[in-house]
């Protein structure tokens, strides 16, 4: 099926080209004979016309010629025969010979007027007509051509060898040259039009040739018809000749380098061209063996290269991701699938600073931007990483800029450096510390603080039972005992803190335990108007954990929220099964903790309450990370605060 469909791209791109050629080829003849059969049909019918012209013009020399003849002997005489009538217009039009017969004066006009009518008569190819503005006889009345070029004739300045005046006419389904010249005033004319004011030169009217040109049409098209075949074949017959010459020395060989550039494509690079032109394509298809070599060389290079690129990226201890300027993922490797939660595709083409917190960068010094190549530079900074469960990881990222990578320059490597274990650690010295430090003062409290306390309370409990009778002694007992034991509270939660258990894990419904946390605080809430929601996750919501530290935990966080809101507000408790880990989060809607205070929360004897010992949130801090969960704090002054904690399902 592949190859069809190679074979079927190949037929189209050679039928293509070929068709190319066709039409550059033929486009190219059929324009070069077209331009010379075109002049050479306009060369023909100029010549035509130049006939017919002539013709019309020797009739009207030929008129003239008569005409001069006639007007020189002042006219002609002609015997007079049968239904000839003597010209009206002349003084003596008859005169009488001696031996009785009556000869008639003709006149050139009248001469020339019975040879127009006789040529009308005869029915030849052509006829003339004597016309005049000031005509006696109105047979010279001028038509609307003879007027329109009487007109033009005493309008142009032209001299009176060019005055001439024709065009083309249909005339009872016939076509015609219409020609008509001007007739000039001559001594011999003034004896008859002297009294019309004529003048010697003036025009006095002028002759109408009318010459039949419908075979000269034919003719015309005839040819026509001729020299377009003639031309067709001329443009058929060329166009042939120079295709199959381009198709050999050209098409063919191009047809070669375009199979060879295909094997190419499909990564034989070994293929040779075989073409022993000796010109331009011959060089063009060594050429193109020797680029083919070349590139067989480089591609296993770079296949090598790249070989070695992938399995170092792969099996990186770090997460690695490289990126567009924009900040666009175009590869990665399984570490950085792993650590982000999303499979490869999901990473590919989505955007890397949606995965970190950009606003809190936290820059690692000593780092230098100078290296080897100035247009590579390196930057070095801590922040945290969103992974799709909606963890935040810290993470610590090294990025070069400037390197390219296939066809795309501009693009930096990113490696990223999980600092989860780091920060247990730093964070398990510092508790340690903190740990070490409370056990020294829980010692010192419980030899000097518990032994003086327990004598106090025993005392004051004597003395409650010796003066019963004393009112003022009554009165103020209830404080001192309520002091007392305050006192014995926070030293018990000291030493509990300092000591902590060792927590029992086993199979527990984390919502029963929410549930039975909030009947221990169900009398603190009869006297107040805060409303507890709760959204519980559907189904199975088990997992390994201490149940007693679980409700320990529940219990000062829900305590928490309550002292936040007053008597007035909403608590929020919600649990969701994610794909590692269980989600609870426990929302209030209480004054909030100010963000200069938000890191100080978890830090044993840190309070925000004036009653507050300091240690809850440090005993809940402790039991987490027993239970190996992820917490995490959001709170807003005067909106409230969310705490939200990530279960692993088992322990380990």
């Amino acid at each position: 099926m592949v190859t069809l469909t190679i074979f079927s791209r190949d037929l189209q791109l050679i039928m293509r080209l070929t068709i190319k050629v066709i039409l550059i080829v033929g486009g190219l003849v059929t324009l070069l004979i077209s331009i010379i059969f075109t002049t050479l049909i306009i060369r023909i019918n100029q010549q035509n016309e130049q006939n017919i012209l002539s013709s019309a013009r020797s009739i009207y020399r030929n008129v003239l010629i008569t005409r001069k003849w006639v007007s020189n002997y002042d006219g002609i005489l002609v015997k007079k025969m049968t239904g000839m009538k003597p010209n009206p217009y002349l003084p003596n039009p008859e005169l009488i010979t001696e031996n009785g017969d009556t000869l008639l004066l003709k006149n050139p006009a009248l001469v020339t007027r019975e040879l127009s009518e006789l040529s009308n008569q005869m029915g030849g190819d052509f006829s003339y007509h004597m016309a005049s503005q000031k005509y006696i006889n109105p047979v010279n009345k001028p038509d609307e051509f003879e007027e329109s070029a009487l007109i033009f004739f005493h309008d142009t300045t032209l001299d009176k060898s060019n005055k001439e005046y024709y065009q083309i006419e249909e005339i009872s389904g016939r076509h015609y040259f219409r020609y008509f010249a001007p007739l000039y005033t001559d001594q011999s004319c003034l004896h008859c039009h002297a009294a019309q004011g004529y003048k010697v030169g003036d025009i006095r009217g002028g002759i109408s040739v009318l010459l039949a040109i419908d075979p000269y049409l034919d003719a015309q098209r005839s040819n026509l018809i001729f020299l377009i075949i003639l031309a067709f074949l001329s443009i058929s017959l060329l166009s042939a000749l120079i295709f199959i010459a381009i198709q050999r020395s050209v098409i063919k060989p191009l047809r070669l380098i375009e199979n060879s550039t295909h094997e190419i494509q499909e990564g034989n690079y070994n293929f040779q061209l075989n073409i022993p032109n000796k010109d331009e394509i011959g060089s063009l298809a060594q050429a193109f063996n020797t680029m083919g070599n070349r590139i067989q060389k480089s591609t296993d290079q770079l296949k090598a290269s790249e070989s070695k690129y992938r399995s170092l990226i792969e099996h990186s201890l770090e997460s690695i991701a490289i990126i567009r300027p924009n900040g666009v993922i175009i590869d990665c490797n399984s570490k950085m699938i792993n650590i982000t939660g999303y499979s490869n595709s999901e990473l590919k083409g989505s955007n890397f600073f949606n995965l970190i917190d950009e606003q809190n960068k936290k820059k690692i010094h000593g780092l230098t931007n100078t290296t080897v190549d100035k247009e590579i530079s390196a930057v070095n900074y801590e922040t945290t990483l969103y992974t799709k469960d909606g963890l935040e990881i810290p993470i610590e990222i090294y990025n070069i800029k400037g390197f390219s990578f296939e066809e795309e320059e501009n693009l930096s490597f990113v490696y990223l450096r999980d600092l989860t274990e780091r920060k247990k650690i730093e964070k398990y010295s510092i508790q340690t510390e903190k740990m070490f430090a409370l056990g020294q003062l829980s010692s010192g409290i419980a030899h000097e603080i518990r032994n003086p306390l327990f004598a106090l309370s025993n005392n004051i409990n004597y003395l409650n039972k010796k003066m019963k009778d004393f009112t003022e002694f009554q009165e103020i007992y209830p404080e001192l005992k309520n002091s007392i034991d305050r006192i014995h509270n926070i030293v018990s939660t000291i030493l509990d803190y300092a000591k902590p258990h060792k927590p029992e894990f086993k199979k527990v419904n984390i919502n029963e335990v929410i549930r039975k946390s909030l009947t221990l605080i169900k009398k603190q809430l009869e006297k107040s108007a805060i409303k507890i929601k709760t959204d519980f996750q559907e189904g199975d919501s088990t997992l390994e954990a201490d149940p007693h530290q679980l409700e320990q935990v529940f219990l000062n966080l829900i305590l928490n929220s309550l002292q936040a809101m007053g008597q007035v507000g909403e608590l929020t408790i919600k649990t969701k099964s994610l794909r590692n880990f269980f989600l609870t989060t426990i929302q209030d809607t209480g004054k909030g903790i100010p963000k200069d205070e938000l890191s100080r929360i978890f830090d044993p004897f840190f309070s925000t309450f004036p009653n507050g010992t300091g240690l809850g949130l440090a005993i809940v801090q402790r039991i987490l990370d027993q239970h190996g969960a992820r917490y995490f704090v959001e709170s807003e002054e005067n909106l409230g605060t969310t705490f939200s904690m990530h279960f692993p399902y088992k322990q380990g």
